[in-house]
């Protein structure tokens, strides 16, 4: 996947209860500052993950600015426009996708 082609990433109002911002935002997901956890994944080496999914079309893994969590972050190509993600959902990464980031990039620093 090349995350380079995106523009944009695709949140919903913070209105909408039933958007995806609400559903990231809930705490056994992304929890409350799920817009920069997103962020932050895309921006910190980031590597496509072979996940099971069923609402998305891909997963990603990556850690958190400070590089103290790595979350896996599903997200669809938007159907808004073609240039823009839209997360689905994410938590923080299990073992077997934590494996995944490490073999491509090493341990973590911290």
């Amino acid at each position: 996947m090349d995350l380079s082609r995106f523009d944009l990433v695709d949140w919903d109002d913070e209105e909408d209860e039933d958007g995806n911002l609400a559903h990231c935002r809930q705490p056994d997901h992304l929890g409350g500052e799920a817009e920069r956890v997103v962020y932050e994944v895309l921006s910190e080496q980031p590597v496509e993950v072979k996940f099971r999914v069923q609402t998305a079309d891909f997963a990603i893994v990556g850690p958190d600015r400070r590089r103290e969590t790595l979350w896996l972050v599903l997200l669809d190509v938007s159907y808004k426009r073609g240039d823009w993600l839209r997360p689905i959902t994410g938590w923080e990464a299990e073992p077997a996708e934590r494996a995944q980031w490490h073999q491509r990039h090493g341990k973590l620093s911290r």
